[in-house]
This record gives C-alpha cells, structure tokens and sequence, in this order.
C-alpha cells in the first residue's frame, strides 16, 4: 500500500514539475542590455522586441506595463502595443534610437504588427541584396526597381545609369525595370529595338512596345507576327493584342493550331487581351472541327475569357483527357470544381520523386487550392520550402507573390533570411508585393500570365 502511495506521490510531482517547468513568466524572458523588467519599467529605455519563429524586430518601443501572460509597449506614436510572453524571443535594450522603414500601405490595406515587420525587414534585405549583386545585373536591376518604388534615389539613378548605356540589350534591360516602376520607356528605344538585328534584342522591344502602347510600332510587328518562328511571331502577337489590333484574329485562329508552344499559347492570351463577343462566337464554332491540343487551347481561352461554354467544355476534356487532366485540374479547382480540387488533393498524399518539376507542380497545385477556398493546404508550402531546392523555393514565393494575399505574409520571414540571394529577393518581392499591387500587376503583364 505505502509502495503505491508513493508511485502515486511521484507521478504527481513528476506532472506538476513538468506543468510549471513549460510556463513562461515575464522574468524568464531573455533581456540583452543590462536590466531587468523592473528596471526597464522605471526608465525610459527605447528597447527592440524580437519575436519567436519570424524573427521580426519592432523598434524604439517603451515597456510601459508587465502582467502575468503579457507586456505592454508604447510606441514612437503613442500607441499600445502588446505582446503575449510566449510570442517574445528576446528584448534588446537600444543605446539610441533606431531609423524604422516606412512601409509604403495602399489604401484598403491593413497588415497586422508582425506582418508589418515581415515587409520592413523584406524591405531591407533588398537593400542588402543590391548592394551586394555587382556581378548580377538582372537581379541588381530588380532589386533597383522595388527601391525606386520605395523612393531610393541611388536606385532610380542606377536604372537611369543603365538606360544612357551604348549597348541596346543594356538599355532594354533598363526599360523593362523602368516599366515595372510605371516610369516612361523611350519610344526611340523602341523603335531602334524592333529594326534591330540581334533576335533577343526584337523580341524584349517587341513585349515592351506592346506594354507601353507604342502604335508606331505596329507595322513592324506586323511583319514580326508573319515569323515562322515561335519566338518572334508569339510576342508580336501578344503586342498587337495589347495594343488592340483586332485585324490580327483570322492569324491568331491559325496559329492555335500550330505545333509550336510559343504561337499557340501566345493566340490563347491575344483572344483573352482582345475580348469581345465576335472572339467567343468564333471560337464556339471552330472547337467542334479542332482536335486535340488545338481544341483544348481553343476552349481555355473561352474559359479565361468567362464564357459559360468555356467552363463546361473543359469539364468534359478534364473527363476524356487523362494526359491533360494535371494541367486543366489547375484551372478548374480555382473555381471550385469539386472534381479537380480532389484530383490535386490526392495528387499532393502522393509519394513521388522529390525532383523539381515534381515540387513546382504540387506548388501549383497548393495554389490553386488555395484560391478555390481551402486554406488547410497552405501548410504544405512550407514543406516544400524545407525539402524543395532553391529553383522550388524561387517558384514558391513567385505563386505567392502573384496572389498577393497578406494572409500568406507569415510564410515568408525565414526565407527573406535565406542565403540565396535570388531565393531571398524573391522572398521579398512576395512580401513587399502585398503593399504595391499596381506593380504586382505590371509584372503579372510583364510576364504574360493569364
């Protein structure tokens, strides 16, 4: 009996012990500066709150108030500002206070503290990344775009720097960030660039002319769109469209037949660019004499473009068509199409190998799920930036930045930290892209996305 007694007496220490052993009181947080919280609480030390799992710091703060589970901050403009015990990973006591980025907001967009502190710090590893990407000019140059949308000086001459280049690739290079900061691209450079020579250099002034509405441009692309090659005929197509040339529609029902990727998914985004009831009823009566992937790219379109007809359509391919059932089931389960959404469902419980195509496609798949209204799948995002490569995580925190959702702002922070530059950039552009949709959008255009 006194041996069970005691069994039990043990099992009750044992559980008590571990109980309070867990708990967090406000003298167990870590303090760097030499004081305690009661010390703190008389002074008036700024002081900087480092939270747990992002890292994210909120500067020139006052300790204010200390209470069981939580403690209470002023901030530089008078506000309460708390946080839970178990939220905090330290308080650093600041010898002066500190310079705080300003978070350039759009009107309607409200981010909770941490998620702010998500931007600032993305905001500044640009700054850091830029400085440190001499012998990237690409990635040089988008960071320098983010921080003249961020009013850098340094940054906005840089891109200015490289527009008064000799070289015209450089110059274009220059353009395209111009573009995405809704600045003026030179009509002259465009010009010189669909008359150029060099192939790469026609077809980045080809894209840009049709961005920026260069009409002059238009008999040149005109000519462009009669290419044989996929490469130079796409993008003519898609300028023209931009530009909302109409007389190219007999030529884009052609090329959706073509062999060639870049023509035939080029005419899907010149109908969707143009719209128009005249495209849907053409398109309508030439899917029953299309076969294969000419009729499935014939009916994304009426899909991308709303038409009743385009959804049902590629319903019934996402039946018929097991080869084409991964692409379509992205397309539909964005609009809630229980079928689809099941089909992605079961395709992520899949074992498959870990290869990268593999990763981008379940990455594109939690995407699309996501905007079909399940958020129960956003965890997996963060396992494939665990397991994924940094090819995977660039693609990640691409789908993420098109979205746009703050909600997804809290994935982001051990990414912005990666040793990766082009990882960590593009980390940051996800996050800073929640607060600057109209350059969101640009890029969205930039990149030909439907």
């Amino acid at each position: 009996m006194k041996s069970k007694w005691f069994i039990m007496c043990f099992l009750i220490t044992i559980f008590v012990f571990c109980l309070f052993s867990g708990v967090i009181t406000a003298q167990n947080i870590k303090i760097t500066g030499d004081k305690s919280l009661d010390a703190l609480l008389k002074s008036d030390n700024l002081v900087t709150v480092i939270l747990k799992n992002s890292g994210a710091q909120d500067v020139n703060l006052k300790l204010i108030e200390v209470h069981p589970e939580y403690l209470v901050f002023e901030s530089e403009k008078e506000e309460r500002v708390t946080y839970k015990l178990d939220q905090i990973s330290e308080i650093i006591i600041q010898k002066e206070k500190r310079e705080k980025t300003s978070v350039q907001i759009m009107p309607g967009i409200t981010l909770r503290t941490e998620d702010r502190m998500t931007v600032e710090r993305a905001w500044v590893r640009v700054e850091e990344i830029y400085k440190s990407s001499e012998s990237n000019q690409d990635l040089k140059v988008e960071c320098a775009v983010l921080l003249t949308l961020h009013n850098s000086q340094e940054a906005s001459e840089y891109l200015q720097k490289l527009l008064d280049a000799n070289e015209i690739s450089t110059q274009l290079v220059s353009a395209r960030g111009i573009y995405l900061t809704g600045g003026q691209v030179p009509t002259a450079l465009l010009r010189s660039g669909l008359e150029h020579g060099n192939r790469a250099v026609r077809i980045q002034s080809t894209i840009l002319s049709g961005l920026v509405g260069y009409r002059d441009g238009i008999p040149s692309l005109m000519n462009m769109l009669q290419d044989r090659s996929g490469e130079i005929s796409g993008p003519a197509a898609r300028a023209l469209a931009m530009l909302g040339v109409r007389e190219i529609i007999p030529k884009l029902l052609e090329m959706l037949s073509s062999q060639n990727e870049d023509k035939s998914e080029s005419a899907v985004y010149a109908f969707v660019e143009l719209g128009g009831e005249d495209i849907k009823e053409q398109l309508r009566q030439i899917i029953p004499n299309l076969q294969g992937m000419a009729q499935y790219r014939a009916i994304k379109a009426l899909f991308f473009m709303k038409d009743p007809n385009g959804k049902a359509l590629l319903s019934q391919i996402f039946e018929d068509q097991v080869t084409l059932r991964p692409e379509i089931a992205l397309l539909l389960a964005r609009e809630q199409e229980w079928k689809a959404q099941q089909f992605l469902r079961t395709r992520l419980t899949r074992r498959e190998n870990p290869t990268d195509s593999n990763f981008i496609y379940r990455a594109r798949a939690i995407t699309a799920l996501y905007e079909g209204g399940d958020p129960t799948v956003l965890p997996q995002y963060q396992e494939l930036m665990r397991e994924g490569s940094p090819v995977v995580r660039k693609e990640v925190c691409k789908l993420i930045f098109i979205l746009g959702d703050k909600n997804l702002l809290k994935i982001l922070p051990s990414l912005i930290e990666n040793r990766e530059p082009e990882v960590a950039f593009e980390a940051c552009r996800a996050a800073i892209g929640v607060t600057l949709p109209e350059y969101r959008k640009r890029y969205i255009r930039l990149k030909g996305e439907l």
